[in-house]
């Protein structure tokens, strides 16, 4: 049984397939594909989300408590970690990656320009838990909070909070998913849906000027 395996790639879908047992090594791979997804900034392609809805949900049919535990937490780390690379490196990348017309277009300017002018000093919280959740956008909250000067100790500690909170809500919700009788071509459908909906509501200006408004000085 797979969880959600035709929206992963071909590799991905074997090592969650529930033929393929709980291991270490699973768990590595995982692992370094969460932390290459955060800590990458081009990299958000990885479907992060999709993983951990997926190793919830082979847990939950399992019905594998302890497995479910070892989920969180490795993703939990890879995502800290990934988080506390991008702070540090995410300048020098950004630096590279604004010599290619096409990224720089995309990471660079617009909302991101927008929260660096004017960002509310008491909605970093808000924005790191907040990013964590939203794929493409969580590699833009470190490289915003080195830009703003946002101490690494401070920024280390939401994140820290944001990576175990993130973690622990996706795989659960994976992990339910997984005692309940549902097609993954439903799920699969459903978590598409919801990405395409999210991905044109991100293309409307009201929209957009809706998520800078909630981190900005009014």
């Amino acid at each position: 049984m797979l969880i959600l395996a035709s929206d992963l790639p071909h590799f991905l879908t074997e090592i969650l397939s529930a033929d393929n047992p709980f291991s270490t090594s699973k768990l590595i791979i995982l692992f370094l594909l969460i932390f290459i997804e955060t800590a990458g900034i081009v990299t958000g392609f990885i479907p992060g989300d999709t993983i951990l809805t997926t190793a919830g949900g082979l847990a939950g049919t399992h019905h594998n408590f302890g497995e479910l535990m070892a989920y969180i937490a490795v993703f939990s780390l890879a995502s800290f970690l990934g988080d506390a690379v991008n702070y540090w490196f995410g300048a020098f990348l950004m630096k590279q990656i604004s010599k290619i017309p096409f990224l720089k277009r995309h990471l660079q300017g617009g909302m991101l320009d927008k929260l660096a002018t004017d960002f509310h000093p008491k909605r970093w919280l808000l924005f790191v838990v907040l990013g964590r959740f939203l794929p493409f956008i969580r590699v833009v909250v470190p490289l915003l909070a080195r830009r703003l000067a946002l101490p690494f100790v401070s920024y280390i500690r939401m994140a820290a909070f944001a990576s175990v909170l993130w973690s622990a809500v996706i795989v659960s919700a994976g992990y339910f998913i997984g005692h309940l009788n549902i097609p993954s071509d439903m799920l699969l459908i459903i978590v598409v849906g919801i990405a395409i909906v999210f991905i044109l509501a991100l293309r409307v200006p009201k929209f957009r000027q809706a998520i800078v408004n909630l981190f900005v000085r009014k």
